[in-house]
């Protein structure tokens, strides 16, 4: 194989982590290309299971929007499960709520959302939760004079139309509905009913529930009233279901005290993904590059790719995990190393971007097979080094991890938790292990500045470390010392003895 044909190849791997920045219409347009329907996601034609938690990363965004915009469950469910549930091709899917992206103006902003859960202090948020509910109703069956009908008597002509027009704006429904439980109440249980008549069966979907207000500790205020809504409501109605998108360490946290957490372990699913998935994944992607030597490339592996695309999904990975296996001796070699000293290759990346609960997410797997693929076509040299049809070096998948974790934890601190910035900031160039004593002065609340002690996830440092042990972002040894995985290690500054070589 010559060398400009590995170069295509690996500019192929290179481009198989789609850029957070590109636009929302352009994202749309390769949805299909880079998802991969997991076994696992039968569950969600399941009506009674309406929350799916998951890790960061996990996938949870990419299956919302693969619902909400690309036809439900067309790309998700297999013909053998279409056949177990009844109904899917009639199933609706609106959006219930997202921070992000223009079907976010119809909601309430985070900071009106802050400030009205400090003035209106309500005992209760099933008027908020159902009043958005009834909103989405409202815009998607505007033209339909049967829920016009039921709209104007249940809910009056005034409040339909403030719902319809001005949902964002809190402070106008809130009251009006909190003061007439029983008509919006009534009004869902009717249109309920008309669904139930027309064969019809409409999801409202929610994600991005952690931006929903910019208080940390108010954040479970809101998730806890829509868990206890959904847990009520979803049992009672038939045709009018949720799917509730949440990060899982949200979920798990201590301040959520769901009072009925105990009983949703039948109307919940996790996504989470394994060594099989994650190859089955970066296989999908390179498939559908849309490079032509990369799909010869890869079809020279028996029993890797299906024999047919299918439709808009292209080219779909085989079951084998043999063929994965061979995949990476093919493209990396059996070790990484020539002995196997160092580990296999099918097994090192699996193993190394694990957090501190064991679980592996899809964006940093693939990180470490970009990265590495892009410094290859930076050094050109090492390529022509690489014997038969290899393309990439076990030091340059090795060096990756390091820039996979700074990623990593880059995101972490830009997006949801920015109050870790001030943690990295004091820890930096300490080494691990470290006793918890130790561990626990860095994370007094007086460390940090007082107007941001309201994000932190707890009022103690015992607290907060509880947090970070949820999140997978550090570890107790069986001695009681704190520990770091590798995945967050290189991006908090931290040093540990024995680590993996640093790549020059």
């Amino acid at each position: 194989m010559g060398i400009e044909e590995k170069c295509e190849i690996l500019r192929g791997i290179s481009e198989c982590v789609p850029e957070n920045g590109l636009g929302e219409e352009e994202e749309k347009e390769n949805l299909l290309q880079n998802f991969l329907p997991l076994r696992s996601y039968s569950k969600l034609a399941d009506q009674k299971v309406f929350l799916i938690i998951g890790g960061r990363g996990a996938g949870k965004t990419e299956l919302f929007r693969i619902m909400t915009s690309c036809g439900g469950f067309t790309h998700i469910i297999n013909e053998k499960d279409r056949k177990r549930y009844t109904g899917l091709k009639e199933s609706e899917f609106l959006i219930g709520y997202v921070a992000n992206g223009s079907g976010a103006k119809v909601f309430p902003a985070s900071s009106v959302c802050t400030d009205w859960l400090k003035i209106e202090k309500p005992e209760e948020l099933a008027s908020f939760w159902g009043g958005l509910v009834c909103s989405v109703i409202l815009r998607r069956f505007e033209s339909d004079q049967e829920v016009r009908e039921l709209a104007s008597a249940y809910l009056g002509d005034d409040v339909s139309k403030i719902l319809i027009e001005n949902s964002n704006e809190l402070f106008r429904w809130w009251k009006k509905l909190e003061f007439r439980k029983e008509m919006w109440e009534s009004f869902l249980d009717r249109v309920d009913d008309i669904l139930h008549q027309r064969g019809e069966c409409v999801f409202i979907t929610y994600d991005e529930l952690d931006r929903i207000c910019s208080n940390y500790g108010d954040l479970f205020v809101f998730i806890r009233g829509l868990l206890d809504f959904w847990y009520r409501h979803n049992s009672r109605f038939t045709n009018l279901k949720a799917k509730i998108f949440l990060r899982n360490d949200l979920y798990n946290a201590k301040a959520l005290q769901f009072v009925d957490a105990s009983k949703m372990g039948s109307y919940q699913m996790e996504l989470s993904w394994n060594a099989i998935s994650l190859y089955r994944l970066l296989v999908k992607r390179m498939a559908n590059a849309e490079i032509d030597s990369l799909v010869v490339y890869l079809k020279k592996v028996p029993g890797l790719l299906q024999v047919a695309a299918k439709d808009k999904l292209g080219y779909l990975p085989g079951d084998s995990e043999d063929a994965l296996k061979l995949l990476m001796e093919k493209m990396i070699g059996k070790y990484m190393g020539k002995t196997p000293k160092r580990g296999a290759s099918y097994t090192w990346v699996p193993n190394h971007i694990q957090d501190a609960n064991g679980e592996m997410v899809p964006r940093a797997f693939l990180r470490c097979f970009a990265f590495a693929a892009e410094e290859m076509l930076n050094h050109k040299d090492e390529i022509l080094n690489l014997e038969a049809e290899r393309v990439l070096s076990p030091t340059r998948l090795q060096g990756a991890l390091e820039k996979v974790s700074f990623t990593r934890v880059k995101e972490l601190t830009w997006e949801e938790y920015q109050w870790l910035q001030n943690l990295i900031n004091r820890i930096h160039g300490k080494t691990m292990l470290m006793k918890q004593e130790e561990f626990l002065e860095y994370l007094q609340p007086c460390n940090w500045p007082e107007e941001e002690r309201d994000k932190l996830p707890g009022k103690t440092s015992t607290e907060i470390l509880e947090a970070l042990l949820a999140l997978g972002i550090v570890m107790k040894t069986t001695d009681g010392r704190i520990n770091v995985p590798e995945i967050y290690l290189h991006g908090f500054g931290l040093k540990r003895k024995g680590g993996i070589k640093r790549t020059k």
